[in-house]
C-alpha cells in the first residue's frame, strides 16, 4: 500500500547518495566549479527528504494524539481531486483504514465492559472493586443493599455503616476472608468479606466480594437444633417410658392385691421394680451430665503452645494404655518451633480424646496396629494430624460423628468428638476426618495469625 511512497523515498535517497558521493570526488579532483554545484543538489536533496518525512508523519503524529486522547470524530482527506499528491492521498487512506480498526477495538472493549458491568450487576453476591487510592470503581447493587447505602466512592464512607466495616476493609489481607455484623432499623446483618487483589496496567485493584450468611446459618442452626431435639426426646423417652411402664403396674398390682402370699411376691416384684427405676434415672441423669458438660465449655485462654513437646508429652502420658495394646506409635514434625495460640488443657483434652478413639478402632487381635501423629504446614494454617490404620468409620455413620450425642459405644455418652470440634472452633480452627492410605485421619487445624 506505501509502494509510491516507497518509490519516492528510494529515488531521493538513491539521488542523494549519488549526488554526494560526485561532490566528493569532484572536490578531491579540484573542480571547484561542479562539487559546489553538487553540494547544493545534495543539500535540496536532504530538504526535500525531510520535506516528505514531514508531510507523510504529521497525519501520523495528529493519528497517535488523537487516539491517545480518545477521539475518533477525525478523518482523511482521500479525494482524487485537487492539487494533492498521490502518496499523500495513499497515506490518508492508509491512516482512516488504521483509525477504524482501532475505532472497530474500542467500541468492543466499550461493549464488552458494559457486559460485564450488567453481569456484575445481576450478580447476587456483593462485589466492590476499590483502587490504590481507595476510590470505588465498581459496587453492585447487591453490594450497596448488604452495606445499606445508595451509593459508594470511596471506602471512607463505610465509617458511616460502621467503624468494623471500614476496619475489615481497610485491613482485609488477600485470600483472607472475615465476617462484619451491619445492622440497621430493619434487621442485621452477618456479611462475610473476602478479598482478592488483581494487578493492572495502572496499578492494582482490590475485589471485594460480599455475602450475607445469616440465612444460611439460621437453616444449618435450625438443623442443628432438630438434630439435638430429636436425640434428647430419643433418650429420654428410653428412659421415661420404662419408668412410667414400672410404676403403673406396681400401682395396680399393689390395688389388686390379695393374701399375705401376694403381698410378699409384690414385695419382690416392687424392689426389682425400684431397682430398674433407679438404673434407669442414673442414665438419665449420666446423660443431662454430659450434655452439661457439653455446654458448659468455658472461652479458651489463649497463649503461645509449642505444640511439638505438648505432644510429645501427651503420648508420654498416654504410652502405658498404647503399650498395653499392642500399638506402635510414630511421629513426624515438620518444624520443631512450630506454635500456636492455644488454651493447652482444652487442646490437650481434644488430643486425648483423638489418641483415645485412635485406640479403640484398633481391634485386640491386630498384631500391626499403628498410629501416627503429625504436625505440619498446610497454608495459612498449623494442623495436627492422629491417624491410624484400625477399622474405618463405617460410610453410614461418617454423617453423625460429629453430632452430640450420637455413639456406636455400647457405653458411650457420644459428645467426644462433638464437644472436640466444638472446642477447635472456639479456637478458631477445626477438627476435620478424612482417609488417607487407607488409614483414618482426624485433623486438628489452627489458624495462624
Amino acid at each position: 500500500m506505501f509502494r509510491s511512497i516507497e518509490r519516492t523515498l528510494m529515488l531521493l535517497t538513491l539521488l542523494l547518495v549519488a549526488a554526494t558521493a560526485g561532490a566528493v570526488w569532484l572536490l578531491l579532483e579540484g573542480r571547484l566549479l561542479w562539487g559546489p554545484a553538487l553540494v547544493c543538489v545534495a543539500l535540496w536533496l536532504v530538504f526535500r527528504l525531510r520535506r516528505e518525512y514531514k508531510k507523510f508523519n504529521s497525519n501520523i503524529i495528529f493519528l497517535l494524539n488523537a487516539i491517545e486522547n480518545g477521539d475518533y470524530s477525525f478523518g482523511f482527506a482521500e479525494s482524487a481531486t485537487g492539487e494533492m499528491p498521490h502518496e499523500k492521498r495513499e497515506v490518508n487512506s492508509i491512516l482512516n483504514v488504521i483509525k477504524e480498526i482501532l475505532a472497530r477495538a474500542r467500541e468492543e472493549q466499550i461493549e464488552n465492559e458494559k457486559f460485564l458491568s450488567l453481569i456484575v450487576a445481576a450478580i447476587p453476591a456483593g462485589i466492590v472493586i476499590v483502587d490504590e487510592r481507595n476510590f470505588v470503581k465498581v459496587a453492585n447493587d447487591a453490594a450497596l443493599g448488604l452495606l445499606g447505602l445508595h451509593v459508594l466512592t470511596n471506602t471512607k464512607q463505610l465509617k458511616m455503616v460502621d467503624e468494623a466495616v471500614f476496619r475489615a476493609f481497610d485491613t482485609l489481607s488477600p485470600g483472607r476472608k472475615t465476617t462484619v455484623r451491619i445492622a440497621d432499623e430493619r434487621e442485621e446483618r452477618l456479611v462475610a468479606v473476602d478479598m482478592s487483589r488483581i494487578n493492572i496496567r495502572r496499578g492494582s485493584l482490590r475485589v471485594f466480594t460480599m455475602h450475607n450468611i445469616a440465612g444460611e446459618l439460621e437453616e444449618r442452626e435450625m438443623e442443628s437444633w432438630i438434630k439435638l431435639i430429636r436425640v434428647m426426646t430419643h433418650e429420654i423417652m428410653n428412659s421415661i417410658a420404662p419408668i412410667t411402664s414400672l410404676s403403673e403396674t406396681m400401682l395396680l398390682a399393689w390395688k389388686e392385691a390379695g393374701g399375705e402370699g401376694e403381698t410378699d411376691r409384690l414385695r419382690r416384684n416392687t424392689v426389682d421394680a425400684f431397682s430398674t427405676i433407679t438404673s434407669t434415672a442414673r442414665g438419665l441423669l449420666s446423660f443431662v451430665e454430659s450434655y452439661r458438660r457439653f455446654t458448659g465449655i468455658p472461652k479458651p485462654r489463649l497463649h503461645p503452645l509449642a505444640l511439638v513437646p505438648f505432644t510429645e508429652n501427651i503420648l508420654r502420658l498416654q504410652a502405658p494404655l498404647l503399650h498395653e495394646r499392642g500399638i506402635k506409635v510414630t511421629t513426624g514434625f515438620e518444624d520443631p518451633e512450630i506454635a500456636v495460640a492455644a488454651d493447652e488443657g482444652q487442646i490437650g483434652q481434644v488430643l486425648v480424646n483423638l489418641l483415645k478413639n485412635a485406640a479403640e478402632a484398633i481391634p485386640p487381635e491386630q498384631t500391626d496396629g499403628e498410629i501416627r501423629v503429625r504436625i505440619w504446614h498446610d497454608g495459612g494454617a498449623v494442623r495436627l494430624d492422629v491417624s491410624n490404620n484400625g477399622a474405618p468409620v463405617p460410610e453410614e455413620v461418617l454423617p453423625h460423628i460429629f453430632v452430640p450425642f450420637f455413639t456406636t459405644k455400647s457405653s458411650g455418652t457420644g459428645i467426644g468428638l462433638s464437644v472436640s470440634r466444638y472446642i477447635m472452633r472456639l479456637h478458631g480452627g477445626n477438627l476435620k476426618h478424612h482417609t488417607e492410605g487407607g488409614q483414618t485421619v482426624f485433623s486438628m487445624v489452627f489458624p495462624i495469625g
